[in-house]
């Protein structure tokens, strides 16, 4: 059976490191959505990840990857609400995951995998989005 060496230095470095800033901005650190639908993203995304003033802001390259930020996440206790874009909300409740999950990078150039962070935390959204009055 094949194997690989998991690399854990980034890992340790988040948790060992007081006062380093992690993957997430959140006090549960990365942390699984889960979202009742689909979410509709637009299909030519290299135009609208430019490094102009005309672009928009929401879409940017980062190492080769588009990221696509959708929304703005605020947790407060067991509650979340997820604002996507200016018209719709969605309600959510944060729940700790019974096995916490490992996020990998993989790299398939030089066959290394590294732990990048362990999610302990979901947000479970399973109700439709509400308007912005």
């Amino acid at each position: 059976m094949p194997s690989v060496r998991i690399d854990t230095t980034q890992w340790q470095k988040l948790t060992q490191s007081p006062g380093k800033q992690v993957s997430v901005i959140t006090p549960l650190g990365m942390t699984m959505l889960e979202i009742q639908g689909e979410l509709e993203l637009p299909k030519d995304f290299a135009s609208l990840a430019k490094d102009d003033s005309s672009h928009d802001g929401r879409f940017s390259v980062q190492g080769g990857q588009t990221i696509v930020r959708f929304g703005s996440l605020q947790i407060d206790g067991e509650r979340a609400t997820l604002f996507v874009g200016k018209k719709q909300r969605l309600l959510g409740k944060v729940t700790k995951l019974d096995v916490p999950m490992g996020v990998m990078h993989f790299n398939s150039r030089d066959n290394k995998v590294e732990l990048v962070d362990i999610m302990k935390y979901k947000i479970i959204f399973k109700d439709r989005p509400l308007p912005i009055m």
